[in-house]
C-alpha cells in the first residue's frame, strides 16, 4: 500500500552533538521498524539532540507517532532536544489532535531549528 518512508541524515559542522534527519513518504506500520532501526544506528553516534526535519512526509499512522514518541524519549533520558520542525499541516493536526504537540519543540523550519539549539542552554 505504502512506499517506504526515505530517510536521509546530515551533521551541521557547528553543532556537533546535533543529529538532522529528513523524513519523506509515507510514515506507517509497513516501514516503522526499518526506521527506527536506522535512526537508532545514527544516534549510536553520541548525538546528544536530534532534529526530525518531516517537510516531506506525506503520511503518518499511529505506528509512525509512536516512532516519534520512542525517540523523544531517548533523547530526553540523554539530556537532549529533539525538535519537530516542516510539518505539514496534517502531519500537525495528528499532533494537535491527540494532544502531543505538548511533549514536543517544533519550529517552522529546520534553519529555525538548529538556531533554537544554538541559543537553548539545554543544547550546551
Amino acid at each position: 500500500m505504502t512506499s517506504a518512508v526515505r530517510l536521509d541524515s546530515h551533521l551541521d559542522p557547528t553543532l556537533p552533538d546535533v543529529l538532522i534527519v529528513v523524513l519523506g513518504g509515507e510514515l506507517d506500520y509497513t516501514n516503522t521498524e526499518h526506521l527506527r532501526y536506522r535512526v537508532l544506528e545514527l544516534l549510536e553516534g553520541g548525538h546528544r539532540h536530534l532534529v526530525l526535519d518531516v517537510g516531506s512526509l506525506t503520511f503518518c499512522d499511529s505506528t509512525g507517532i509512536r516512532i516519534f514518541l520512542m525517540l523523544r524519549t531517548l533523547i530526553t533520558d540523554r539530556g537532549g532536544i529533539i525538535v519537530l520542525s516542516d510539518l505539514p499541516p496534517a502531519i500537525e493536526r495528528i499532533f494537535v489532535m491527540t494532544g502531543l504537540n505538548s511533549y514536543f519543540t517544533f519550529q517552522p523550519t529546520r534553519a529555525d531549528a538548529l538556531a533554537l539549539l544554538r541559543t537553548s542552554p539545554h543544547a550546551l
